[in-house]
């Protein structure tokens, strides 16, 4: 049974077809019967749902479906179906996120491996060491320089994570630290601070202490501010948008403005953003600028390979 498209969140490439009551396919290599359910499944426009899909191509459309939507809806049953029916699914997924997990890996593969992992998780709800990864994955990815634009995107995901395993472990350190720093990155002090004391609460390390207490002043500190740190990110973004439109005097403007206020070079001290700044006046005509922009990336990142390059260009 073919029917129109039920939340086709890519119509040009899926169609949605509903089994028939007591549909089944044949899995495994012992071709074991298990029942479709009467759900809209996602199938390639290419399976012949028309006609009646093949087993094998059920299984591919939930899959590839699946991984490019992994919060679509029903997506805790086309999981379930891949493990029932379709096991090798769930196995590739599975491999592939331990290798990227186990290299340095560009943006685009991180955020591949967290969608493999979101689709593990809706196997199993309450792992709390996939929940882990997810919100340190997406706090990490966020403040990756190709990813500033993204970043508050990023950084709620990373929150929903955190929050979701402090509901099962309220007091697990790795989320509270990770949820204090994204409470300073959306510029809740209060709320930071709040995670931090319940961190130093758990902590024997006086350097750990130490550390912590640091930043519980910080949090403390009588100047408030009308923006938060991931306006300043999605401030660097815009920068890095403007330099690929060629208009670096506006980007120069935006960072150094950023430089001036001083508060997202101090809190997260970047080479990039020194890297990107040099760049930008170099193409100002700005020879003296860059020079001394990009011996602040190297200062901070003595092999990073932009800065490097860019300086033997003057």
């Amino acid at each position: 049974m073919l029917i129109a498209a039920v939340e086709n969140l890519a119509p040009d490439r899926f169609v949605f077809w509903v089994p028939a009551k007591g549909t089944e396919v044949l899995a495994g290599a012992d071709r074991y019967p298990v029942a479709l359910p009467e759900f809209p499944l996602p199938l390639h426009r290419t399976a012949n749902a028309d006609t009646g899909p093949s087993d094998a191509a059920i299984g591919q459309g939930v899959y590839d479906y699946l991984r490019q939507f992994p919060e679509c809806s029903g997506n805790t049953l086309y999981a379930e179906l891949l493990r029932d029916a379709y096991p090798h699914f769930i196995t590739d997924l599975a491999s592939q996120a331990v290798m990227l997990d186990a290299k340095q890996v560009e943006p685009a593969y991180v955020a591949r491996k967290l969608t493999y992992l979101k689709i593990l998780r809706l196997l199993e709800p309450q792992n709390c060491g996939l929940l882990r990864q997810l919100c340190r994955g997406y706090f990490e990815l966020a403040l990756e320089f190709s990813e500033l634009a993204r970043c508050r995107q990023h950084l709620r995901e990373a929150m929903r994570f955190g929050q979701e395993l402090l509901t099962l472990e309220p007091e697990d350190a790795h989320a509270l630290s990770l949820l204090a720093e994204i409470d300073l990155l959306f510029g809740d002090l209060p709320a930071a601070a709040g995670k931090w004391r319940r961190l130093a609460a758990q902590v024997s390390d006086p350097l750990v202490r130490e550390r912590i207490a640091a930043r519980i002043a910080a949090c403390s500190c009588d100047e408030c501010s009308e923006s938060a740190l991931v306006d300043d990110l999605e401030a660097v973004a815009e920068a890095m948008r403007l330099h690929a439109l060629g208009d670096d005097a506006q980007a120069v403007f935006v960072l150094e403005r950023l430089e001036e206020a001083g508060r997202l070079t101090t809190t997260l001290p970047s080479a990039d953003f020194y890297w990107l700044l040099g760049v930008c006046r170099q193409r100002c005509g700005d020879v003296g600028g860059a020079v001394r922009a990009l011996h602040q990336a190297m200062d901070l990142e003595p092999g990073h390979a932009a800065a490097q390059q860019a300086l033997a260009s003057l």
